[in-house]
């Protein structure tokens, strides 16, 4: 395995506009790291010119720093697994997976030896000789990882590998895949779009958006404090309270309309604070801080909890509360913001 650099990557096809902006990056030997963002912001572009399959317009790729940004796809020892499978339909399982080492000229005897061992450790011994169309998606999607793992890549690519799955397949293939990253001590790099996928599994994870970097830190960093409105709202931060200009009182103070709201994080640049629904509290009689009245105007029903919709003078607040107290649309309620929860954002 090894450890991955990208620095300053650009790619452009019409010669204008700019799908990837200076992307830089590194990923650590050993490392699972996910590129999250929406349809179109570049994640697969950049995957597709780390594994070499098109050209950047500008930047470089460097492994174990040795640049190989120009090394033909075939040179690059890299594993990769799609969002299709790209199973070969005319080979057997066991053909499937032997295929990189075939290609590599290994001997017949290591050969077997290799892919009976991949097949074991993958769960697909009793598979062998079945064909891609006689396999669930699953399995398949099994396959595809063995075979990329059987040629002891230097880099794993996985390009969305579980959106074509059901989502309790998708569960018991994140567990596999984790499981194998850490038996194996892989450095892997995988897109989704699916946050809660990637937070799960990721020692990193890089937000992007539109081609350039929003934030790129652990999934407990980024979850809690979000560096931007763009990165809140894609991990699931409702709430939004816009910022008085010129406001702040002092680093830890700051006015939202007339009403002076508390934080624990320096707010002296924000323009906007934002919560997490499930960390907004409602009627909480101890309360002395970021404590108004509100109204509820919806609810839904999620299973373990309610989701309210509260409308105050700061604005609407979704609000996320247990299922112990079932509330009413029209309920007059008191909102409580704890100031742990309300991060401040400067862009």
């Amino acid at each position: 395995m090894a450890d991955l650099e990208v620095q300053n990557l650009a790619k452009s096809y019409d010669g204008k506009t700019k799908v990837l902006k200076d992307i830089s990056f590194s990923v650590k030997n050993g490392e699972f790291v996910s590129i999250l963002g929406p349809s179109g912001c570049g994640k697969t572009t950049t995957l597709r010119i780390i594994a070499g399959l098109i050209p950047e317009t500008s930047g470089q790729v460097l492994v174990d720093n040795k640049d190989i940004t120009k090394v033909p796809v075939y040179k690059r020892n890299f594993g990769m697994v799609f969002q299709s499978y790209a199973l070969f339909p005319h080979l057997s399982v066991f053909e499937n997976v032997a295929f990189g080492l075939k290609t590599r000229k290994i001997a017949k005897s290591e050969i077997k030896e290799k892919v009976a061992a991949m097949l074991e450790l993958t769960g697909l011994s009793d598979l062998a000789d079945k064909f891609p169309a006689q396999l669930s998606g699953g399995q398949q999607q099994r396959v595809s990882l063995a075979r990329a793992l059987i040629i002891d890549p230097e880099l794993l690519l996985m390009d969305e590998p579980l959106s074509n799955l059901d989502a309790k397949l998708r569960l018991k293939m994140r567990e596999e895949i984790c499981r194998l990253q850490k038996k194996m001590k892989m450095t892997v790099l995988f897109v989704t779009h699916d946050q809660q996928e990637c937070f799960a599994i990721s020692d990193k994870v890089l937000i992007m958006k539109q081609g350039h970097i929003d934030q790129f830190d652990t999934p407990q960093t980024i979850f809690h404090h979000p560096r931007t409105e763009y990165v809140a709202r894609f991990i699931g931060y409702d709430n939004f309270v816009p910022v008085s200009p010129n406001s702040c009182q002092d680093n830890y103070h700051v006015k939202a309309g007339e009403t002076v709201l508390t934080t624990t994080e320096d707010c002296l640049n924000a323009k906007v604070l934002t919560i997490r629904p499930e960390n907004i509290v409602l009627d909480l009689k101890e309360a002395t801080q970021n404590t108004f009245d509100g109204k509820i105007i919806n609810r839904e029903y999620l299973g373990q909890s309610f989701k309210y919709t509260v409308e105050s003078k700061l604005g609407e607040f979704k609000v996320e509360e247990a299922r112990q107290k079932m509330r009413s649309s029209g309920d007059e309620v008191t909102l409580t913001l704890p100031a742990k929860h309300l991060h401040p954002l400067s862009e």
